[in-house]
């Protein structure tokens, strides 16, 4: 079960390219984003420690973490960020990381897993190939203010705590550019399959 991990900067479209490979590819899949608002949402233990590290103000009337008010706080404070991502990751982790080493370099069934910050954390070690979807800022910035209703300058300051889109780029094994269609994407992860199922 060969392991390939999807990644990208924000807005990039990392969630439909994963979707795409699904379709088209016998995997076991992992979604970091869906995985993370399961735990915001879900988890008490999450909770309980957002509370102790942010205070009442970052919960909603239900007890669970208030997204808006904490994607304010990472955006603007480095320090929130990091303790933000101890809360989550290492939770994360324990979803994604066994899959990833016991399919690492075995022929069947691909796991396939996007994961934002794969290089930011030292992640892509884990993988047999790394695929990084990749667009142009201003599509970025429209997307973002279309879908999830962020500013020009909320997306700016989600950039700022990401490695460049250039950098990844020279670390990523594919690199698919993601500025037209939905059926342009589809259209080239078709053309890398090939090369993915030759690992």
């Amino acid at each position: 079960m060969p392991s390939i991990a999807v990644t990208g900067t924000i807005g990039s479209g990392k969630s439909l390219a994963l979707t795409f490979l699904e379709q088209i590819l016998p995997s076991a899949t992992y979604n970091a984003d869906i995985e993370n608002r399961h735990l915001l949402d879900h988890d008490k233990q999450v909770h309980e420690h957002i509370r102790k590290e942010f205070g009442d103000a970052c919960l909603d009337s239900m007890g669970r973490p208030d997204r808006k008010r904490l994607f304010e706080l990472i955006t603007s404070n480095h320090s929130a960020k990091t303790l933000l991502e101890e809360i989550l990751h290492p939770r994360l982790e324990k979803i994604w990381k066994p899959l990833a080493l016991k399919s690492k370099g075995v022929k069947s069934v691909f796991f396939i897993a996007e994961i934002p910050l794969l290089y930011e954390k030292g992640l892509d070690r884990f993988f047999d190939r790394t695929i990084l979807i990749a667009c142009s800022d201003s599509v970025r910035k429209e997307r973002l203010h279309q879908k999830r209703q962020l500013t020009h300058q909320e997306t700016s300051a989600w950039l700022k705590h990401q490695i460049s889109q250039d950098e990844k780029i020279n670390l990523a094994d594919h690199l698919i550019w993601n500025d037209a269609s939905e059926h342009a994407l589809d259209l080239q992860i078709r053309k890398l399959l090939p090369l993915l199922k030759n690992l």
